[in-house]
């Protein structure tokens, strides 16, 4: 799951914190009687409208919800967030890698001067486009009225099903890309998309194939990044489905083990996780290094208030993550990130 930053996490309560600044403006401009109760700011009229704030526990319990959300939503994501993400401003709408070609030459001699040809590496840069993935919703200022009156018990169902929203776009972009976003040139690449994977097919149907047909697969995933001068450790993705019928299957009548524990018996196998977006019968595999792949950090998924005017308007919240999955590859074309699926 992505961290905030110390900046981002500023962002947001100071967002917040205007938020409430301008609803005590709002609050005296109306003439409306203030009170301070729970950490909120309530303050209304029945018949001009609302300049109510929500409590600090309404917003804990919005930001809680976000947190298990992710958890249930975000797999492959999650898995590449915890160690191969890069902050970024949010004002960044583009970052750029730099392939490098090969160069230079190697003198070896006794007294040490260089008689090796002087050289440059050709230097190209391609980017990557963050961008910004958002829902709204909205209550109106007398259901923020009544739910004051009752604790404020607004319909968290309604801000879980945003927040999941947001999420599953997530998790859809780092395995398809998004195509929609372009930047020049540059768009968003998956990782069953981005142009440089290694790719393969086998015959099996994953779900209820043998133990030796399972490890038949996962070597040839490995074998296709080895064969891209890719020699460590792999973290294979499957679906989760596959991966239960791997986890509770025994891998031969008389081998006392599962499929999954001799999967991961195999050398070069990091770790293999289950995710219910990718496609059943389908091995994704990757080298989770910063040189092979990033997960741009530009805001992790939150929510914020928008701006209101007038005591009757809308209160509206946005929920957002500026996110974006950045597949590298080397001056060749060669990636360490692998698809095969079922022939």
């Amino acid at each position: 799951m992505l961290k905030f930053t110390k900046e981002q996490q500023a962002l947001i309560l100071n967002a917040r914190r205007r938020w409430e600044q301008s609803h005590r403006l709002m609050a005296a401009q109306n003439g409306f009687a203030v009170n301070d109760a729970n950490g909120a700011l309530i303050a209304h009229n029945e018949l001009m409208g609302n300049a109510s704030t929500l409590p600090k526990d309404v917003w804990g319990e919005w930001d809680r919800s976000a947190i298990t959300v992710q958890r249930d939503v975000l797999a492959v994501f999650n898995d590449l967030a915890a160690t191969v993400s890069r902050p970024m401003p949010l004002g960044k709408i583009i970052h750029y890698f730099m392939t490098l070609s090969d160069s230079g030459d190697v003198n070896i001699s006794l007294d040490g001067r260089g008689k090796a040809k002087v050289d440059s590496p050709v230097m190209n840069y391609e980017g990557t486009p963050l961008p910004i993935i958002d829902s709204e919703l909205g209550f109106g200022w007398r259901q923020m009225l009544a739910a004051q009156t009752e604790g404020y018990s607004l319909d968290s169902d309604a801000i879980g099903n945003h927040q999941r929203k947001v999420a599953e776009k997530m998790e859809d972009m780092v395995l398809n890309g998004d195509p929609s976003i372009r930047v020049g040139e540059s768009t968003i690449y998956g990782l069953r998309t981005a142009p440089q994977r290694a790719t393969g097919t086998h015959g099996f149907t994953l779900a209820s194939a043998t133990g030796a047909n399972w490890v038949s697969v996962v070597t040839a995933a490995i074998a296709s990044l080895q064969d891209n001068n890719y020699f460590a450790p792999v973290t294979l993705y499957v679906n989760y489905k596959d991966w239960f019928y791997a986890s509770v299957t025994d891998y031969a009548a008389n081998y006392p083990k599962t499929i999954l524990t001799r999967l991961m018996e195999i050398p070069g196998v990091a770790a293999i996780v289950p995710a219910s977006k990718v496609p059943t019968d389908e091995v994704l595999g990757v080298v989770k290094r910063r040189d092979v792949v990033q997960i741009l950090n530009g805001m992790p998924l939150t929510i914020r208030p928008k701006a209101r005017q007038n005591p009757e308007d809308d209160y509206i919240y946005t929920v957002l993550a500026a996110v974006a999955p950045q597949f590298k590859h080397d001056d060749e074309g060669n990636a360490g990130y692998v698809q095969l699926t079922k022939a």
